[in-house]
């Protein structure tokens, strides 16, 4: 209802210019900006108000204030973010086997999360770049979400198994000796045990607790990259690469890489350097930078394909994969009859982070790599059953990948779940008996190039 004239003069707030505003019809817009004297004017519109209307605002303003109030809390105090709700790992993943399997242990092997470049080349326009506040080949925050929630993930899969207390004599957790690595499996295993709601709950304003892992110095390192000398491996890969079926590939390509060299100003003629420049590239492009106008006719599509066979080619034999992934396949299959037999105290988890050649090298020493690129966070898992009725123990194989269903991967000659015996018999060529007799080379006089950066 409109103020009538007698009603606004009996207030003693009242001014002439008051008067004009409260005269003109109540619309939205001169309800919310007064003219003269603004506070006054608010105060007498408040002032005029009904008891019930009053008491209507009041009670609107307590519960937005409640409400937001919530809302804070729960970001806080569960750990959850908003911020990143596009880069959340979508999981899609086949249950547990059931019936009669119970699952008793389980490694997990993944890539570092997303990073900024870790290379460049001599006519990379973006060569100066200090990527800040990252740095040269460090995890981004997007890197960081999905490394958290990979975490998460495990803790509701495998909660039955390791429980939601962190305990040391549970799981141990291992990463390669570079700091996006070391990061990456930080975020995994504080996604993996949150304190909140546990008797390790130390900070009711942090949802984090600090977890211990361990890793090797990469020019010691003996599972996770295999950094350490080994000539019989350059050896034997020198031999691969200079064979017929693999030389015709090269000669077939050899315009690509003349031109590539011509382009970018890196000496490139192998396979494994167009995967250093595909890398590079494709981090620069994540990272929102503008790739160079010649990037169109090469990247991704003319570089995909030798980049995934790069990978392929470091594990192209039976040797190549038992000096590399064999280490890793030789101590899990040990964790893996320990369990069979019964021996106490084994971990009920093993969690390692290290880089693109881990994941590729270990499944391959499996057989069960299929040439592709393998992303950040790419994740193989291998869980250990045991039948409640047989006693008998066989394993599954998991592959993650990023923005994909989760993939149940078989080893030739095996369907999945396989049994462990035959498992360890299809895969005999493979395991490693003493790694430093070996890795001797065949050629006294040949001369192991030095190692590249992970």
């Amino acid at each position: 209802m409109d103020l009538k004239d007698t009603d606004i003069q009996q207030q003693s707030l009242i001014t002439p210019d008051m008067l004009e505003v409260y005269q003109q019809p109540r619309t939205y817009r001169n309800r919310r900006i007064g003219r003269g004297n603004g506070v006054k004017s608010h105060i007498f519109y408040w002032s005029k108000r009904s008891s019930r209307s009053k008491r209507v605002i009041v009670i609107t303003a307590i519960m937005l204030t409640l409400i937001t109030s919530v809302l804070i809390f729960v970001v806080s105090y569960t750990g959850s973010s908003p911020i990143h709700p596009g880069h959340e790992m979508k999981f899609n993943s086949p249950p547990l086997l059931g019936g009669q399997e119970r699952l008793r242990m389980v490694h997990m092997v993944l890539r570092h999360g997303a990073r900024t470049p870790a290379d460049t080349y001599p006519n990379d326009p973006h060569i100066n770049q200090t990527f800040y506040p990252y740095g040269w080949g460090q995890l981004t925050n997007d890197g960081k979400y999905s490394l958290f929630n990979i975490g998460k993930w495990a803790h509701k899969r495998y909660q039955n198994l390791v429980g939601d207390v962190y305990d040391s004599k549970v799981i141990h957790a291992q990463s390669t000796g570079v700091t996006r690595t070391q990061m990456s499996i930080a975020l995994v295993l504080a996604g993996l045990w949150e304190p909140h709601g546990t008797p390790l709950d130390w900070n009711p304003a942090l949802n984090w607790q600090p977890i211990p892992y361990s890793y090797e110095e990469l020019d010691k390192d003996t599972l996770l990259l295999v950094r350490t000398s080994c000539p019989r491996y350059h050896e034997e890969l020198e031999r691969v690469l200079n064979s017929g079926d693999i030389k015709q590939i090269m000669e077939r390509n050899k315009p690509l890489f003349d031109e590539l060299t011509n382009i970018t100003g890196l000496h490139i003629k192998t396979p494994d350097d167009v995967q250093s420049l595909y890398s590079t590239l494709k981090a620069e492009e994540e990272f929102g930078l503008d790739l160079p106008q010649w990037t169109k006719l090469y990247f991704p599509y003319r570089l995909q394909e030798l980049t995934d066979l790069s990978y392929t080619l470091n594990v192209h034999n039976d040797e190549l994969k038992k000096l590399k992934g064999g280490p890793f396949l030789k101590k899990m299959l040990n964790e893996w009859k320990m369990t069979a037999n019964k021996t106490e105290n084994l971990k009920k988890m093993y969690l390692y982070v290290g880089h693109d050649s881990t994941v590729v090298n270990i499944l391959s020493a499996f057989n069960a790599w299929e040439p592709q690129f393998p992303d950040y966070t790419t994740m193989a898992v291998f869980e250990l059953y045991e039948n409640q009725k047989t006693g008998r123990y066989s394993v599954q194989i998991l592959l993650n990948k990023p923005k994909q269903p989760t993939q149940v991967l078989s080893i030739p000659g095996c369907e999945s779940p396989c049994p462990l015996d035959k498992l360890e018999s299809l895969l005999k060529n493979h395991i490693p008996s003493n790694l430093t007799t070996e890795c001797q080379s065949i050629d006294a006089t040949f001369t192991e190039p030095p190692p590249r950066g992970p």
